[in-house]
């Protein structure tokens, strides 16, 4: 099984880089609090072994020595074990960060090829992992090796021997180490991937219910779902077994290095070059370093689960972006990602010497779906006028769809170019900026009609009660929606869909089919809120009843995802009704 790549520890690096500074502060804190508090033991040895007979006097200076100590020892633990937890679960949360900037800029098609299971995985139990262990428990991971270290700086000045049995046993705990580590890791890997899979199938279960419960399919469902989750289990049961099997033998080590210890300081008291409270102490402290050393190789051990989690969100960290797209100006991370300059809008670069008549221009478009040999849209070319109004027609698989992808810039065209007042944007988002799709299918989060307008709070109430009104839609911002909208009407949907795009101040309005399975009602509100607040505002309406394209200026029929006639709206209509 391979090691963790250096990527990872780069990841971390950048995450931890601002506030590296007070967390070495906060470190050294720490350790000086732990080896305080574990000097106690020996200054009590100390102080027994150089009095033969102990005064009053004697008790109280020790007991007044030990409680200021003790004090010292308590603070500077809490002030670390405050602060680090603190300063590691804030680096932590960039992580999350960083990776939803990336993520939410991937191309589309790797959202058609990735289980939704996957992503979920990565941001529930990936990246819970890393928070769980690299937050509070990291500061208890050091703590132990605070322990160690203090416990084996004072074994060692205790007398000098006990180094070769503090060596021999850190070989055999760093054999013990490598002979599971890679085991571990191997299994660990497995079970997140093994566990997409299960969340997969069980996500896309739920959102299929209905039709699953209409052909009565829940037997194939539910037992596919078991078959997943019980590869799932095994990987997890394969882990406590290699971790039984990890924790025994650093048992045997542990006992090894005890008895090795005790004939050593019984040798030394003989000779007359120790005293029995030392040993006593030596001995006490080396049953503490074992199960000090127990749990610090049980705590590396869900550590490295916790890398696991690192490497897999850095893998999201890392996978390229859409071409156009651009990290927001305050992604911390460097990696080859292109990023906007803070306070600066990129540039639109002119590509050709078009007439400014034109709002689009659309000049051999062609596209060609990943994983697909032949062009779904080929030498696709047309041109728009401010104001003017396009129709787009042509039977089931035309290319209908598929130009507005290309429009959008949803996926990357084989050739061609998309100008927006003769102009092409670098950015992606400036570009899709310019549009307002409505269609058949939108996006609503469970909140208020507000919450849906607004997310951002851009506008005040008094500019959404106008646009609402504006678009005819007769509902109050606090009104509360539904997941995706269950609760309004798919006029209402189209009419609120239009007004954000009126308040997103689009130039031109893309309507995909947004007419198709509204009742009559809803659909001569949509058409009078068209004319009232799109008249200014250039259009492509796609459709397939010809009826929603009569008033189009010009109308482009596709065939085949090629440019079968382009004309005006009467010639091309009679043309294609003459093909039906």
């Amino acid at each position: 099984m391979k090691a963790f790549s250096r990527s990872i520890f780069d990841t971390l690096l950048q995450a931890y880089r601002p506030f590296l500074v007070r967390i070495i502060l906060v470190v050294i804190l720490g350790f000086i609090g732990r080896l305080i508090f574990l000097s106690n033991a020996q200054m009590i040895a100390r102080f027994y072994d150089s009095h033969q007979v102990v005064t009053r006097d004697d008790l109280a200076g020790l007991t007044t020595t030990l409680s200021v100590v003790l004090v010292v020892a308590f603070v500077l633990t809490i002030l670390y074990r405050t602060v680090f937890s603190r300063l590691s679960a804030l680096a932590v949360s960039r992580i999350y960060d960083e990776t939803t900037y990336r993520v939410s800029r991937y191309p589309l098609s790797y959202f058609d090829h990735t289980p939704v299971g996957k992503i979920t995985t990565r941001f529930s139990s990936d990246y819970g992992n890393i928070f769980r262990l690299f937050g509070g428990p990291l500061a208890e991971f050091l703590s132990i090796i605070f322990d160690l270290t203090g416990i084996s700086l004072l074994i060692m000045l205790t007398h000098p021997y006990f180094v070769i049995n503090l060596a021999l046993a850190g070989v055999g705990f760093y054999v013990i180490l490598k002979r599971n580590q890679l085991r571990l890791r191997g299994h660990r890997r497995e079970v997140s991937i093994l566990r997409g899979p299960s969340v997969a199938h069980f996500s896309e279960t739920v959102q299929g219910s209905l039709s699953i419960r209409q052909n009565s399919k829940v037997k194939t469902f539910i037992s596919r779902f078991l078959k997943l989750d019980d590869l799932y289990i095994a990987s997890k049961f394969n882990i406590i077994k290699s971790i039984m099997r990890f924790s025994t033998e650093l048992n045997i080590i542990s006992t090894l290095l005890f008895l090795a210890n005790g004939l050593l300081g019984m040798y030394l008291v003989k000779e007359g070059k120790l005293g029995a409270g030392q040993v006593a102490v030596i001995l006490g402290f080396t049953i503490l370093a074992t199960n000090t050393l127990q749990m610090f190789f049980e705590w590396y051990s869900q550590f490295e689960e916790a890398l696991v989690g690192v490497e897999r969100m850095d893998e999201f960290i890392r996978n390229p972006i859409e071409d156009g797209a651009f990290l927001p100006a305050h992604a911390d991370f460097e990696t080859h990602h292109p990023k906007k300059a803070k306070g600066k809008k990129t540039d639109d670069s002119v590509l050709a010497p078009l007439s400014a008549e034109f709002k689009l221009s659309v000049e051999n478009l062609s596209l060609t779906y990943p994983g697909q040999n032949h062009p779904t849209l080929s030498n696709v070319s047309f041109k728009l006028k401010p104001e003017e109004k396009l129709g787009i027609i042509g039977r089931t698989g035309a290319g209908k769809s598929t130009l507005i992808a290309a429009l959008l810039r949803l996926y990357p065209f084989n050739q061609g170019v998309i100008l927006i007042d003769n102009a092409y944007k670098n950015d992606i988002e400036d570009h899709r900026g310019q549009f307002s799709l409505i269609s058949q299918d939108q996006f609503f989060i469970k909140g208020t009609i507000k919450d849906n307008l607004d997310l951002f709070n851009q506008y005040s109430n008094e500019q959404l009660t106008e646009t609402l009104k504006l678009v005819g839609l007769p509902l109050q911002l606090h009104f509360m929606l539904d997941e995706k909208g269950q609760n309004l009407s798919q006029g209402e949907k189209q009419l609120l869909s239009l007004a954000r795009g009126l308040l997103q101040n689009a130039e031109i309005f893309i309507f995909d089919e947004a007419t198709a399975n509204i009742d009559p009602q809803s659909e001569k509100l949509i058409e009078l809120a068209l004319k009232k607040t799109l008249a200014h505002k250039t259009q492509i309406r796609i459709a397939h009843r010809l009826q929603t394209v009569l008033d189009c200026d010009r109308i482009l029929w596709l065939e085949n995802g090629q440019v079968k006639m382009l004309g005006s709206t009467p010639e091309v209509l009679e043309a294609f009704e003459a093909t039906r």
